[in-house]
């Protein structure tokens, strides 16, 4: 069973007794896969949208483009999330984080719970969003530039957006909590391990959205 509430609510006690256990994995590759599935849900959503921007003869595509959007973005988590914890174990390796890259994954997987809510409520956005517009076929380069625009924006766009970075700041303090417990680091170390490549996510995440 994924402890959620604990890691929610009180994940420093999560942590004392999860660094008292062996390393095990099974349970963060059930959370990944679920954060994986989610994102697909989504990816599959845009994809479906995108069907009515394809010619005629490319309408056979209307059943592989979302399988492909789904597939792709369950691959892509996993891959992620490994990049991810790597950046992460790196990092705090630079500065005296102890521990193996195992435990260092392991953490982060538990991090990404907050996502997993977050991917729900904006599945929900982005089915409303996407349902809401009148797409038709396209040919030329300014119609594709228009109505990629208007499938990015919007308000339910922006609602996505925030959420997504708001499930994101807690899944760091999540990473922070991790690391000082997990890598036996102090407060300023963890900080840094986890800041610098969340501000860096953060900075990108802003920009899309602006």
């Amino acid at each position: 069973m994924i402890p959620v509430k604990e890691i929610l609510l009180s994940p420093g006690d999560f942590f004392d007794e999860l660094i008292k256990k062996p390393e095990s994995l099974k349970i963060p590759a059930v959370i990944i896969l679920i954060y994986g599935i989610l994102a697909g849900v989504a990816a599959a959503i845009a994809s479906s949208a995108s069907v009515a921007l394809l010619p005629r003869e490319a309408a056979f595509m209307s059943g592989i483009l979302p399988v492909i959007g789904f597939v792709a973005a369950v691959i892509g988590t996993f891959i992620f999330i490994l990049i991810w914890a790597g950046i992460l174990h790196i990092i705090s390796s630079l500065l005296k984080g102890e521990g193996g890259f195992s435990r260092t994954l392991e953490l982060t997987a538990y991090g990404t719970i907050p996502q997993i809510f977050g991917s729900i409520i904006t599945a929900v956005l982005m089915y409303m969003h996407f349902s809401s517009l009148s797409l038709s076929p396209v040919t030329s380069q300014a119609d594709i530039v228009a109505v990629t625009e208007m499938m990015a924006s919007g308000p339910l766009m922006t609602a996505s957006a925030v959420i997504g970075i708001i499930v994101f700041l807690w899944s760091a303090n999540i990473w922070l909590i991790g690391m000082m417990k997990c890598r036996k680091m102090q407060m300023k170390q963890a900080a840094i391990s986890v800041g610098i490549p969340v501000a860096v996510y953060l900075i990108i995440s802003l920009m899309a959205l602006i």
